[in-house]
């Protein structure tokens, strides 16, 4: 009994970082779902399913970046998330309400740009450690920024209706070699498919983890190792399925030929050939690029151990140059140190009383390793948010100072104070626009109660300078934001702002 409650608990703590990094793809969905649409705009939108509006539009990206291989701009999602809103749920808002809608809920799904967090306890360290993923991506290309899923969204997806028993690319193998037996040709090309979109995600997947190796070598290698294990070892299986189903084709194309199908059955069977010959090709790609990203890792580890050591002294490469220099007297620097031993060694009998007269410690006391030695690493992400925050910090204190003292206030004015403040540099600080942007957002703020529930970056930022103001003149300001679309702030060459009036609620 007692050997069986050992074996329990080491399963329970071996697996467990493994089970939860394993549910990290499934954080983001139900974080969104918890965070629905009943806190934007009062509610007004709360009928509408966000659940579903976030399975769609995974959808969508599934089925441009992978079956169509393009890039996504937010014009096109914009577009496709405004036809699904009146479709599926009657909406009849007009154009300015639904841009504001479906951008909100796009800044939910990428979380304003932010990766999204999952915390867990690690029993084997005894500390929490925390997960990082994303559903979507983003990439500047030709002037314009596109939108891709990521490896996480297309596996979150994948596995809503599927089990990770085995190789997914086996499962939809077999039920591929079923189609053509039935001859379902059709549903044999929307199978064919999700080979691509598996392919693609593992391509995606082994992308990461080249970025990752580039930030931090051993994080990198264990991501490695765990795609390697995980996504790669089934290559073989997989290959001789693809070879038995391309063989099956084949029967059916000769078989189709002597019973002389109909005409569109033959069309579906030659359409299901070239997309297997396709995946096919694209699942010999991947085993390459697999095979160099171990060379390319191991490279990386090489150069990451050399650097990672000081060189005292390179006896070859000392040997190289007086070669190159003919010159033998430079290897003096290496065999002089040899010639100079001392050999006899001297004790002096006036150091017998202190030998005597020493007292040894009972036990020997470890070195004491300061805390805060440990290697980390920062993404680069996490610095740019280190920054916004403190930038948005400055800006939004300046902005609740004017509103204390004064009943009503609009951008112009604030942006003559911001002006006087940080000088013209600010109108060539991208973080100054994001943040009218950001507080753009909604129409009205109430410190108190984001204080204790911040729903966007912006009010969380708003929330940590209510708390960490020591006099509490924050807590009960309410303001609301009055938009003149009619006026406009001139920036000379770097355009215009539209003019907002501040206005102060209470107090």
């Amino acid at each position: 009994m007692r050997t069986e409650s050992h074996i329990l608990i080491h399963d329970i703590i071996d697996e467990h970082e493994e089970r939860m990094v394993n549910l990290k793809k499934f954080y983001p969905f139900f974080r969104l779902c918890d965070h629905s649409l009943n806190q934007f705009r009062e509610g007004r939108y709360e009928r509408i399913d966000m659940g579903y509006v976030t399975m769609a539009v995974l959808r969508f990206f599934i089925e441009e970046n992978s079956f169509n291989d393009r890039k996504v701009i937010y014009r096109d999602y914009e577009n496709f998330l405004r036809e699904l809103l009146v479709r599926d749920f009657d909406f009849e808002e007009d154009e300015d309400a639904s841009a504001a809608l479906i951008q909100y809920i796009f800044d939910k799904l990428t979380n304003e740009g932010r990766p999204f967090y999952f915390e867990y306890y690690d029993p084997k360290k005894r500390c929490m450690k925390q997960g990082r993923t994303r559903l979507l991506e983003s990439s500047y290309q030709e002037g314009e920024i596109c939108y891709s899923i990521s490896s996480d969204g297309i596996e979150f997806y994948l596995e809503t209706k599927e089990t990770k028993e085995k190789s997914r690319i086996s499962i939809q193998q077999i039920l591929l070699e079923k189609m053509i037996c039935s001859k379902n040709f059709r549903g044999g090309v929307d199978v064919i498919r999700r080979i691509n979109s598996e392919v693609t995600r593992l391509m995606l997947q082994q992308g990461e983890i080249v970025t990752l190796l580039s930030h931090n070598i051993f994080e990198g290698m264990e991501a490695l190792e765990t795609f390697s294990k995980k996504g790669l070892q089934w290559f073989d299986e997989e290959q001789k399925l693809f070879d038995t189903n391309l063989e099956l084709v084949k029967k059916a194309l000769l078989r189709a030929r002597e019973e002389h199908y109909q005409p569109q059955t033959m069309e579906e069977i030659y359409y299901l050939n070239q997309e297997l010959k396709k995946a096919m090709d694209r699942h010999e790609a991947l085993l390459k690029t697999c095979t160099n990203l171990q060379v390319q890792a191991d490279e990386m580890m090489l150069k990451a151990k050399r650097s990672r050591f000081r060189r005292t002294m390179d006896f070859s490469d000392l040997l190289r140059k007086a070669m190159e220099k003919d010159d033998i007297r430079l290897l003096e620097a290496m065999t002089s140190p040899l010639f100079g031993l001392k050999i006899r060694k001297t004790f002096q009998f006036g150091r017998l009383e202190d030998l005597m007269t020493c007292r040894s410690e009972d036990e020997e006391t470890g070195e004491a390793i300061p805390a805060g030695d440990e290697e980390t690493y920062v993404f680069e992400d996490e610095t740019e948010e280190v920054r916004i925050r403190h930038n948005h910090r400055l800006l939004l204190k300046i902005l609740f100072d004017l509103l204390l003292q004064r009943k009503s206030l609009t951008l112009s004015e604030l942006h003559y104070f911001y002006v006087m403040k940080f000088t013209d540099t600010i109108l060539r600080n991208g973080d100054y626009y994001a943040f009218l942007v950001h507080l753009s957002q909604k129409d009205y703020y109430d410190l108190a109660h984001i204080r204790d529930d911040p729903d966007t970056f912006l009010e969380e930022v708003m929330a940590e300078l209510v708390r960490g103001n020591r006099d509490k003149e924050y807590e009960d300001l309410k303001f609301i934001l009055e938009f003149l679309p009619e006026e406009r702030i001139d920036l000379g060459e770097r355009g215009y702002l539209t003019n907002i009036r501040f206005e102060r609620q209470g107090m």
